[in-house]
């Protein structure tokens, strides 16, 4: 989850949902394509098999039946790994649901402005801390140049 600036929850509560939205769609889009391009080799797969059945007399084109079968295997290939990345999306979908669940749990427990504050009070340490290592590191580098020329 990114961070929370300033106490502004509502901001960043609607940026995550927003967020989880947009995914969402990425997600469905893609999964819709992946549906329409398994029927289309499915399709492919029947065309090729009826052209084997009708086509069954050997002596018209020898290598007929070799190519049907090897179209259907590269077809059949072409679906398994279509299967392996669609069921990818399906498991990043239930993933997506998983932190949907777990931000809305957050924004509508009694205690998440509690969870704010001490988010805000964090990011305004990490920024502290930056900002005294910098310093830190001029010095050392002041201190370096001092002692050099000495």
């Amino acid at each position: 989850m990114s961070s929370v600036r300033s106490g502004n929850a509502e901001e960043w509560s609607e940026a995550q949902k927003a967020r989880f939205k947009s995914e969402r769609e990425t997600l469905n889009k893609r999964m819709n394509a992946f549906n329409r391009m398994m029927d289309e080799f499915e399709t492919d797969k029947k065309q090729l098999k009826t052209s084997l059945e009708q086509e069954k007399d050997p002596e018209l084109d020898v290598d007929f039946p070799r190519m049907v079968e090897r179209g259907i295997r590269r077809i059949t290939n072409k679906q398994g790994e279509l299967s392996k990345r669609r069921n990818e999306l399906t498991k990043r979908m239930k993933e997506l649901d998983a932190e949907e669940q777990q931000l809305n749990a957050l924004l509508g427990h009694e205690r998440y402005p509690e969870w704010l504050e001490l988010r805000r009070k964090r990011d305004e340490a990490v920024e502290k801390v930056s900002r005294l290592e910098a310093e830190m590191k001029r010095l050392m580098e002041s201190i370096i140049i001092d002692t050099a020329r000495k």
